[in-house]
């Protein structure tokens, strides 16, 4: 019980750190592309995903394939714009749908496999 209401009133330590890890590897970024996760992250923070399903924003998945992303794109010398586009709302929207997208594969592929599991097993 004190650990549930730890978690509540702190929040969970690992996320926390893990969202501190993600951040660091953003400050290396190159100044553009820090300007623009940033404001990406602040778009998708303030818009969501379509349809409003916040679940995909309960870890950090999403934002570490984005800075994955960019990670490789400022590896490859590639300019910001060339990565997202001139649309930059576009370029979100669509990283999010393919998130979500990503997320109820995920989630069919374990129904899939439980269910099985369990019907193999005569349950």
């Amino acid at each position: 019980m004190l650990d549930s209401f730890k978690k509540l009133i702190i929040g969970d330590m690992e996320e926390k750190r893990a969202y501190k890890q993600m951040m660091k590897r953003v400050d290396a970024l190159p100044k553009d592309y820090r300007f623009a996760f940033r404001k990406i992250q602040h778009y998708m923070y303030s818009v969501g995903p379509s349809g409003g399903d916040m679940t995909i924003f309960t870890d950090l998945t999403m934002f570490t394939d984005l800075v994955d992303l960019f990670e490789a794109s400022a590896a490859e010398s590639r300019h910001i714009l060339d990565v997202i586009g001139n649309d930059v709302g576009k370029f979100c929207d669509e990283f999010m749908r393919a998130s979500v997208a990503n997320t109820e594969t995920l989630r069919e592929r374990i129904n899939k496999e439980v269910m099985e599991k369990f019907n193999k097993e005569g349950r």
